[in-house]
């Protein structure tokens, strides 16, 4: 049974609360090559078309009879349910802000912007749905929803609120990033850098995860044991550095940068105090080791007061 479990309680919570940390950077929105669309409900129409051929009448000399034959008549294929109404409202159940990519298959540019539109949506929880404009009953459909005086092109990004409003238009190629923001400035209910920073912590979870594993698994009865704790702290300090640094870029928005910075200041501290943590338990001196759990466990205290100001939800140590 190991005896000094109180150095590992603390760097797991160190490593709960960066790990789900929520911050993201502000991404100004270029408008060049963009336009407003105008806010408007749009509506889709169907219709069906039919042929009929026309009455043929043929006469034999072998008989004084004449022959008349009508040929069935040969409808064309009604179009399938207007499946372009049909994914938008269902993302629009599920999300006050739907994007959409307009894209031409088999192009690389068309389907590296449908995969950054796709991106963007997902990093502000904005639903997402592509349609290949070459195809023609989407094409029509398309068409019949944006109205005629809509210039389609592609690739293109469109933004959607409810009740199927088309609020916004991005033309030509852009990134995940000019996609997320256009998203959330029309939703703003989480804002955009909380999420980007979000993703920062996850791209962090898995090595944190691992480095958790290891201080926890390691018997600090033992040298060997405090040794592998020790290195295993160092490595987890070394990548909150990094996590702090990539936090740090991100611009938070003008009333919250002043508690954000010093969220990301408590970062870098409890990162130096990881380190020393370690160097610590190399001496074999655990009552230096648990005076510096101590101040972890009040910077944690004032973490989680300033994480509440900012209102980003799972960041608390």
């Amino acid at each position: 049974m190991k005896s000094t479990p109180t150095p590992r309680a603390r760097f797991i919570a160190i490593i709960a609360l960066l790990v789900v940390a929520g911050a993201g950077a502000l991404v100004f929105l270029n408008t060049q090559g963009t336009k407003s669309a105008k806010s408007h409900p749009i509506n889709t129409h169907t219709s069906t078309e039919a042929t009929t051929q026309t009455t043929s009448t043929t006469s034999t000399t072998a008989t004084t009879r004449t022959a008349t034959t009508t040929a069935k008549p040969r409808v064309k294929p009604k179009p399938k349910e207007d499946s372009v109404a049909t994914a938008l409202d269902g993302a629009l159940l599920n999300h006050p802000v739907v994007v959409v990519s307009l894209y031409a298959p088999d192009v690389a540019t068309d389907t590296a912007a449908m995969n950054e539109a796709k991106a963007g949506a997902a990093a502000v929880n904005a639903g997402f749905v592509a349609f290949n404009i070459y195809d023609e009953q989407l094409a029509r459909q398309l068409a019949s929803l944006l109205g005629t005086d809509f210039n389609m092109t592609n690739p293109e990004v469109l933004f959607f609120k409810r009740p199927r409003t088309l609020a916004f238009e991005l033309q030509g190629f852009v990134d995940s990033q000019v996609v997320a923001q256009a998203a959330s400035n029309l939703h703003p209910a989480v804002e955009f850098w909380a999420s980007e920073a979000a993703g920062i912590c996850r791209h962090y979870e898995t090595s944190l995860g691992t480095l958790e594993s290891k201080v926890r698994n390691a018997d600090l009865t033992t040298a060997a044991g405090r040794k592998e704790a020790a290195a295993a702290m160092d490595q987890a300090a070394a990548l909150f550095n990094k996590e702090a640094n990539a936090l740090g870029a991100i611009k938070a928005s003008a009333a919250q940068a002043n508690s954000f910075a010093k969220v990301v200041a408590g970062y870098r501290r409890a990162a130096t105090n990881m380190s020393s943590e370690a160097q610590a338990l190399r001496r074999n001196n655990l009552v230096a080791a648990r005076a510096i759990e101590t101040r972890n466990a009040t910077l944690a205290i004032s973490i989680n007061t300033l994480v509440g100001k900012l209102n980003l939800p799972g960041c608390t140590a």
